[in-house]
């Protein structure tokens, strides 16, 4: 046997040694080569890159007051889009100065949880529906839908987000009497404009802004500190931005903070599908609804969704909503603004149509209808509609959304109304906000800095339309955003 044994080897041996053998043996060992390195090189939808960083415990305390990008990881892209700058010569009957107010000099102290935001970072995380908000996507999308306001539009963006950077309270807050909303609005603001805490110029009014709504939710989860301060505006507001920030930034914290404050929208809707004012409480009347209130939640539960928020019946609340204003609307398309106020405006068919909208059911027969109503509506600084900035920043989605020429011809009368009436300072007031006969001029009504700030951030998120959330029409049951992407996605934790 071992002799058997011999003979083989001994043949194998003068075989492999030849050219034949040679041959074969090399092509074998590059198969084999081949197969292990493809196992290796498996496709992947992204790379992970993580990095540990030791720090001790009292960094970890003080993280809020000394974070700042690494130095190792690209800032987040957040550059102005080619040809708009904010000195750029206005178009005409537009003032071109710019002068800023002081900044506040009495410093106040804002304590919060050392982890209220947790130190980790991700980055090229975003949803596909707000990739406009890069450099590349606002230049796009300006020149694609801005026609010749685009640029007009991003220049007084600019200079509005210089006003909100330099009149932030040093809490993180904006305006007067501790108004959450003011803040929920300021931070959807500079979101829109695809700033986050990593931005080079505005990360630190964004942190501010996140640090301030996180230390005003309470432990319900509602975005009210002190009992009675606040309101359910304020909340749904506050939980928009909150779900807007975590969909942008991802840091883990924040879900936590997204999800409390979505289940209080959750477990306050009405049997109707809306809401009511003055309470998220239990129960409810089916003679008592809000079309207003409910817009607002209806933007922060989409938002939440988008983000990922896991709260059980969220999609099944969105779809109520759905009912609720398809029960609401008139036979004209138009939509009421409650029981006791019948009347039909642009303002409230604009909240009606964009919820439909943004909850999946733009092309449905009742959103066509509201579009219809809408077709008359006006962008008139000298004869404004009711509430016209409030109006304004539904009735613009609205339309953009509807595209084409309805879109054109709205562009044309908002944007210009706009761009033409902000103050030389980068803020707005609203138009015709003095009442015939109370004695109070639009002055005095319309220059108070809470006042500034309401007006100036819904003027702004109007000219942020064209790259804010890119114009598609995703139904509830898309999937909400995963951390899949084409893009590496870098991690830090702290």
């Amino acid at each position: 046997m071992d002799l058997r044994v011999r003979s083989l080897h001994k043949n194998f041996m003068e075989w492999a040694a030849g050219p034949t053998g040679s041959i074969t043996l090399h092509i074998i060992a590059i198969v084999l080569l081949f197969t292990f390195a493809s196992q290796l090189t498996t496709e992947k939808t992204s790379e992970i890159e993580v990095k540990m960083v030791e720090v001790d415990q009292k960094e970890l305390e003080d993280l809020w007051e000394d974070l700042k990008p690494p130095e190792d990881l690209p800032v987040v892209d957040t550059v102005t889009p080619p040809d708009v700058d904010i000195d750029m010569p206005p178009p005409p009957d537009i003032t071109d100065d710019f002068s800023a107010s002081p900044m506040p000099d009495t410093p106040t102290e804002l304590e919060i949880a050392s982890d209220a935001i947790s130190p980790l970072i991700i980055k090229n995380l975003a949803p596909g529906n707000m990739r406009g908000r890069t450099s590349e996507g606002q230049a796009a999308a300006i020149g694609k839908y801005g026609g010749q306001w685009g640029k007009y539009a991003e220049a007084a963006v600019l200079r509005a987000l210089e006003w909100l950077r330099i009149n932030q309270n040093p809490d993180g807050s904006w305006g007067h009497n501790d108004c959450e909303a003011y803040a929920g609005l300021a931070l959807l603001t500079y979101l829109a404009h695809g700033e986050t805490v990593n931005s080079q110029k505005y990360g630190d009014t964004v942190q501010k802004a996140i640090r301030y709504l996180v230390a005003r939710q309470n432990d319900k989860g509602e975005f009210v500190k002190t009992e009675g301060a606040g309101g359910v505006y304020g909340h749904a507001i506050c939980t928009y931005a909150i779900s807007e920030a975590y969909s942008m930034t991802r840091i883990p914290s924040l879900k936590t903070s997204m999800e409390r404050a979505t289940q209080i929208l959750i477990n306050g809707q009405k049997p109707h599908g809306g809401y009511i004012m003055y309470t998220f409480g239990p129960g409810g009347d089916n003679n008592r609804w809000d079309v207003s209130l409910t817009g607002f939640c209806a933007q922060a539960l989409k938002a939440a969704y988008i983000a990922g928020a896991e709260n059980e019946g969220l999609k099944a609340c969105m779809e109520k909503v759905v009912k609720f204003y398809k029960d609401k609307q008139r036979d004209d398309g138009g939509f009421p603004y409650s029981a006791a106020n019948p009347g039909r405006q642009p303002n409230m068919t604009g909240v009606g149509v964009l919820a439909l909208q943004l909850l999946g059911y733009a092309t449905d027969s009742a959103t066509t209808r509201g579009l219809s109503f809408l077709a008359s509506a006006d962008a008139s600084w000298n004869n404004p509609p009711q509430a016209p900035m409030y109006s304004w920043y539904y009735v613009t989605q609205a339309k953009f959304h509807q595209g084409g020429a309805h879109w054109n011809n709205w562009n044309n009368k908002v944007m210009p109304a706009l761009i033409r009436n902000q103050n030389e300072d980068g803020s707005w007031f609203s138009p015709g906000l003095a009442l015939k006969g109370d004695g109070v001029t639009r002055e005095d009504r319309g220059q108070g800095i809470s006042t500034k700030v309401y007006a100036t951030t819904l003027a702004a998120l109007s000219l942020q339309v064209y790259y804010r959330f890119l114009p598609t029409y995703q139904p509830i049951s898309t999937e909400a955003i995963t951390h899949t992407s084409s893009d590496d996605i870098q991690i830090e934790i702290l």
